[in-house]
């Protein structure tokens, strides 16, 4: 991952994100939150466990997140958040039912096998008092019905988001992770989410040689062989990785947050 001077740390970068520029006032007003999406491209891409450890990572700084995953394999985060076998292997049981949870008092969890579901979430309390991350964790479908997801996810997340009453539940970070079989799909799907969703801060992680080939990518990075892993220790993963990756993430956002005020301005 390159390494940037300045800011050195996640809190560094978090708070960027937050001011953006704007006053004290205005911040009071409005919390901010990014929206981050996960997409799973291949049956060995370990998405529970970027997913987990993309969430703590947030946490850890002081970052409220809300964590949604939408899949029926095992594992999923219910696995790594220690929840209990009969709430962490619902959903591959019953694709209708919904598990939530708290870990800490920095992340609120929920997952199905059915995006629906979602909309049924009436969602444990956050502080509204720190910036807001909404990720979402998911296999990326087949093609045919890959746009009718794209729009569901969006509706579904409106459950756990800030911005569900202004309509704009768009992911201002996309992750696309794939193992090597499925690195070619992931790149096309790179592109067309990139037409979708053009503002948005595209991450491209794949084994060996096949993570430099992402032109597309803001960034591309080395899948950690524990992410092309079916299962791991039973705990959200604490790794360097991780607090790398989010700095990256809210490094990328909060610069581009400031210029857009900054255009704004001098327009």
């Amino acid at each position: 991952m390159p390494q940037r001077r300045s800011p050195r740390t996640l809190r560094d970068v978090s708070y960027l994100f937050l001011s953006g520029g704007e006053s004290t006032a205005a911040r009071a007003a409005r919390r901010s939150e990014a929206v981050i999406w996960i997409a799973a491209v291949g049956s060995s891409v370990n998405r529970a466990h970027l997913a987990a450890g993309t969430a703590v990572a947030c946490a850890k700084e002081g970052m409220q997140v809300s964590l949604m995953e939408v899949s029926r394999s095992l594992p999923n985060v219910g696995y790594y958040f220690s929840m209990e076998p009969v709430d962490y292997l619902t959903p591959a049981i019953d694709r209708s039912r919904l598990v939530s949870g708290l870990w800490g008092d920095g992340v609120r969890c929920c997952f199905s096998a059915k995006l629906s579901s979602f909309l049924r979430y009436t969602g444990e309390a956050l502080r509204q008092d720190a910036s807001h991350a909404v990720v979402a964790a998911f296999s990326y479908p087949a093609n045919a019905v890959a746009a009718r997801f794209c729009a569901e996810l969006r509706i579904a997340m409106a459950a756990l988001s800030d911005r569900s009453g202004r309509g704009e539940c768009v992911p201002d970070c996309i992750i696309i992770a794939a193992d090597g079989p499925n690195a070619a799909r992931a790149r096309g799907l790179l592109s067309d989410l990139r037409a979708i969703f053009p503002h948005a801060v595209f991450f491209f992680m794949a084994s060996g040689s096949d993570c430099g080939r992402a032109i597309d990518a803001d960034e591309s990075l080395l899948l950690p062989k524990e992410l092309r892993c079916s299962w791991a220790r039973r705990m959200p993963p604490g790794d360097h990785f991780f607090s790398e990756l989010a700095t990256s993430i809210f490094q990328i956002l909060s610069l581009r947050r400031r210029r857009a005020v900054g255009h704004a301005a001098n327009g």
